[in-house]
């Protein structure tokens, strides 16, 4: 098998626009496309470290999926009876 060509990194452009703003295009009669102007390219920034960080189990009641023991709501030395 035959390896595959690479592909050869395309130099940075952009639309060159006229003084008003609106797109230029292409003179077919020159060697030039004038419709594409050279842009100097900035080297990037450093990629942000986005690693996960460990959860922090929160201290409380034991909501409805924790395993925490639940907490049952008590009003002093109140009882209740059923009869």
């Amino acid at each position: 098998m035959t390896e595959p060509t690479p592909k050869k990194p395309r130099p940075a452009r952009r639309r060159a626009r006229k003084p008003d703003g609106q797109f230029k295009g292409d003179n077919p009669t020159t060697d030039v496309n004038e419709a594409w102007e050279p842009v100097e390219v900035t080297e990037a920034l450093p990629k942000k470290d986005y690693s996960i960080k460990p959860r922090v189990k929160p201290q409380g009641d034991g909501g409805k999926y924790s395993k925490a023991p639940k907490v049952k709501p008590t009003f002093g030395k109140v009882t209740s009876t059923s009869h």
